[in-house]
Formats: C-alpha cells, structure tokens, sequence
C-alpha cells in the first residue's frame, strides 16, 4: 500500500497508524502531492481548505518554517452548536480561527493576488473552530513533511454564522475571547495569523496557484489559530466568541 492511501485510509476509517507507511517525503511539495493524492484516494467531497502553522506558536509547537494548506471535508463538517464526533485515538486538541467563504474563483494571473483582490472575491467571514488530529505515530512536533502530508492534521470543522467580509484594515485587531465548558479558556487577536486572516488567506491563494490550483466560488478556508490552543475531554463544550463576528460553539463527544 503506497503512502497516500495508507493516509486515506486511516483518515476513512478514523484511526491512527502504528508504523509510519514509508519514507517521510523529501520536501514540502512533496508532502503536499501526497497530501493531494491522499484526498482523492478518501473519496469525500473537499469543501475548502484549512492553514496550519500561520502563528508563530504553531509553528514553534511543529517546528516548521512557515504554514501550508490542507483539505476540509463535507464529512467532517459539523453544525454550528451541535455535537461533533471525536475517534477513540485522536488528540483532541481544538483551534479558534477565522474563516472565509468565497465567492468566485480566484485563478492566476500575471502577478499575485492582493489582499484586496482576495477579500474582492469573498463571500462571508465567520469564527470557526478547528480539531486538529494526527494520524501518524509521534506527536504533532515529530516531523512536518508528515504534518503537510497528513492533510495538514486537520480532523474536524465547524463553521459559524456569516458576516460580511470587513476592510483589510480591521482583521489584525479582531479579538477572540474563548471558553471550556463556560470557564476562560483562552484569547487572541487576528494578527497572530500572519498578521491577519486577511494576509493568511491571500498567501494560500496564491500558493495554490502557484501550483496550477485556486480557490474556488463556494470555497471555506479557515485561516490558522489566532488564540491558545484547547485540549477538551469527552463532553466539552466550547464557545469562541468576536465582537465583530458574533459566536461559534461545538461539544465534542
């Protein structure tokens, strides 16, 4: 079994390897062709993507030199204030973020894209909350090329209510006030994602096209963890809360 479809599998079947399922890939475009590869091999449908490592704290906690991308499934997309499944062996270990819907596709062009040309083809804003696993052995620190091929880690989504896409100004200062089980759990602000989910968003576009990829009309991307991060124990609930952009909740079972 090749690398890719012993990652699809686990992910299908939600469960963790024992034994890594080859060599680690040589390079981060490596890692993010298994990745790919990977995603086509679970069979679900991909609905956007998610960005690891856009603060510096997650990037210090898994020792990478910068973010990278990762699917979002419609399989692991859960309501908003409902209850969301969590397997006997993942990590269980929560990110507050920011997310965007989009409204049109974003294809190449002759430069990059703008922050303004990104937030031009957004449809909404919103809180989101991000479970991270993964299902490979060691910790999230034990290897990064394995982190990217391993769908960036990502696990579950939930996605909150829609707001309307703000000036590129306003998303460093946004501040997030998060709890466990009705106590302070944790805060941040929007800036602790590459200086702002804005920013976040724009550098995944263009990587994707960079490599003859784009975010799609109807995309969700959920921009990196702006707060601390929450471990939470079967039955958990938690609250992530913006001035700006109302409430996102989830109890995980």
């Amino acid at each position: 079994m090749n690398i890719a479809q012993a990652l699809a599998d686990a992910r299908t079947q939600g469960r963790k390897l024992n034994d890594y399922p080859g060599h680690a890939p040589a390079s981060e475009a490596d890692a993010f062709a298994v990745q790919c590869d990977a995603a086509r091999l679970t069979g679900w449908k991909q609905t956007g993507w998610k960005i690891g490592c856009t603060s510096k704290m997650a990037q210090d906690m898994l020792r990478a030199d910068g973010p990278f991308p990762g699917p979002v499934y419609a399989e692991r997309t859960f309501p908003d204030d409902g209850d969301v499944p969590v397997s006997p062996s993942a990590i269980r270990l929560v990110e507050p973020e920011i997310a965007f819907t989009m409204a049109r596709d974003l294809p190449a062009g002759a430069t990059d894209h703008s922050v303004e040309d990104v937030l031009g083809a957004a449809a909404s804003v919103h809180l989101s909350l991000e479970l991270v696993n993964r299902r490979l052995p060691g910790g999230l620190e034990d290897g990064n090329m394995w982190n990217i091929a391993d769908g960036g880690c990502n696990d579950a989504f939930v996605l909150g209510p829609a707001n309307d896409v703000l000036p590129a100004s306003k998303y460093a200062a946004l501040e997030l006030n998060v709890t466990r089980n009705d106590q302070p759990a944790t805060t941040g602000v929007g800036a602790n994602a590459l200086g702002g989910p804005d920013i976040a968003l724009t550098w995944l576009a263009n990587y994707l096209n960079a490599g003859g990829l784009m975010l799609k009309a109807g995309d969700v991307i959920t921009t990196g963890v702006v707060t601390g991060l929450v471990y939470v124990d079967p039955g958990d609930e938690i609250i992530s809360t913006c001035a700006e952009l109302g409430e996102v909740s989830a109890r995980y079972k």
